[in-house]
Parts: C-alpha cells; structure tokens; sequence
C-alpha cells in the first residue's frame, strides 16, 4: 500500500465534521504518523508512533487478539481514507472502524489544537510560496508571448508569409487576462487548495531538494579547495602574486595541439556554412513575400 511519505508533501481530504467542511492530511515518517486536520481558520494535531497505535488498538478492541492480526498494516490503510471509515467525528476526536473477517476493528484520533506557527507552517506557506511561484510563472509567460508577437510582425515587415492559415493567431492582448473574479462556495475553496498543494507537492518541493544538493555540493568543493591550501601548485597552474612557470611543451604534444585546433576550426566552418545556408542571400523585397514552412 502506497502510504504518503513525509518528504513527498501533504496531501489533503476533504471530510464534513458538523456540516462544516474540513481537510485532513495523514503523513508518515520512519515508525511515526502525523495526523493534520484544518478548517482554514484553526488546525489541529496528533502525532503517534507504531507502539502508541498498537496500544490503542488493544484498548479499543479488547475482545481482538490484536497480536494475531497484522495492526500496523489494517491503520495504515484507514489513515489512507479517513473520510471512508469515519464513525464519530469533532475536531478533537475521530473515531474510525474498519470491517474485517468476522468483525469490526476500531481506531480513534486524538487531536489537539495547534499554534498559529503550525498553521504558518502547514497551510499558509505553502500557500504564499506556490502563489508566488504562480505569479513568476504568469509574468514569464506574458513576457515570452508578447516577443513572440513583436518576432512575427518583424516577419511580416519583411515580406513572410504564413502558408497555414489554419494555425495563424492574432495579437495578444494583456486586456483579455482581466476578468472579474466571481464569488466562490465553500467546494470551490477546498478544491482549489487541494490543486495549490498538489502544484507545491509536485513542483517546489522538488526544487527545495535540488536546492539543498547543489548548496551541498558547493560547500564539499569549498572544503576541497581549503583542503588544497598550502600544496605545492600543480604543473602549469600559477598561484596568486607568484612568479609565471615557464612549462616545456614536448614535440608530440605540439603537434597534437595543433591537430586539434586544425579540427575545431574545421568544424566550426562547416558549421558556419550551414547555418549560412538558411539565411536568404538577398534582402527580401517589400511585396514579395517569401513562404515559411
């Protein structure tokens, strides 16, 4: 069973507790499970560990043989869909119940109230970043998309002249992005946080741990190099304020150089030539247009 990972971000359900909406989220990491519940206004948490549930398991269903059955596995498949094996439900409890060969086994949520930090850290920043991150995206767009504009019509005043009309488009135009936002239910907040997390999950915690590798590479070849302080230089490389190493170039090695740069040259002519070959030899005329393919 695919149970979500801690380190692949929170995904959120949505559950009705009072005929209030709420979002729930369940996380696991190494033997602990964290448990995260939000109504958009306050949050509530629990978190407990593979004892803890077992014990709970026991105190709840005290006519199980709780050790017979494999818990660890019939909890982590009702914390999978809470909504699903929802009983009993308020903010500070959950009660849950999960049918199995011959009976029911149940389990309970204890949660408590959490700070405004863990309401920062669980649900507003990821919010704030992934509204940022969206913003970027838009101007980006906008940018590339109007150049993309002003690159065609510089096409046209030269006479180019698009042979499938069927793709042709008109001028982009930022008034077309100006809409009025109309008022949303309660359905459409939750759907739409669900989407935001979902973007920051799949987008910008991959980022966050790109990050953290490159900055951690960066620190080894910092330590590299202060761990090369104070060797002797190497065959060729010239420290700050020394005197320049005349080095001797043998024979062989000269004439292989000079192969090699005979080669680069080579290359790069040929390359010239063909890139010449897309370009017109003469101007184009004002009403002869040429065809782009």
């Amino acid at each position: 069973m695919d149970f979500p990972q801690s380190n692949k971000g929170l995904v959120w359900n949505k559950l009705k507790i009072n005929d209030e909406v709420y979002m729930i989220s369940a996380t696991q990491k190494d033997d602990t499970i964290e448990i995260l519940l939000t109504n958009f206004i306050q949050i509530w948490i629990e978190k407990f560990t593979d004892k803890i549930s077992l014990d709970r398991c026991r105190e709840l269903n005290p006519l199980l043989n709780v050790e017979a059955l494999n818990c660890k596995e019939i909890i982590l498949n009702i914390l999978s869909d809470i909504p699903k094996h929802i009983v009993e439900a308020s903010p500070e409890q959950i009660k849950l119940r999960v049918k199995l060969e011959g009976g029911f086994m149940k389990f309970a949520l204890n949660l408590i109230k959490g700070t405004p930090e863990d309401f920062w850290k669980f649900v507003t920043k990821p919010l704030c970043i992934s509204s940022m991150e969206i913003i970027r995206q838009h101007k980006f767009l906008l940018d590339l998309v109007k150049k993309k504009d002003e690159e065609i019509a510089e096409y046209k005043a030269e006479g180019a002249e698009l042979i499938r009309k069927n793709i042709e488009t008109k001028p982009f135009m930022e008034e077309q992005l100006r809409t009025v936002i109309s008022s949303a239910n309660t359905d459409d907040y939750t759907n739409m946080f669900q989407t935001i997390t979902n973007f920051y999950n799949a987008h910008l915690q991959k980022h966050n741990e790109s990050s953290v590798k490159s900055s951690d590479d960066k620190v080894k070849e910092e330590q590299n190099i202060s761990s090369q302080d104070g060797a002797e230089p190497s065959e060729g490389v010239i420290s700050e304020g020394s005197t320049p190493i005349k080095t001797k170039t043998s024979p062989s090695k000269s004439k292989k150089q000079k192969k090699n740069t005979d080669n680069d040259e080579e290359i790069i002519n040929k390359t010239r030539n063909a890139n010449m070959a897309y370009r017109p030899t003469k101007k184009l005329k004002k009403g002869v247009p040429s065809s782009i393919l």
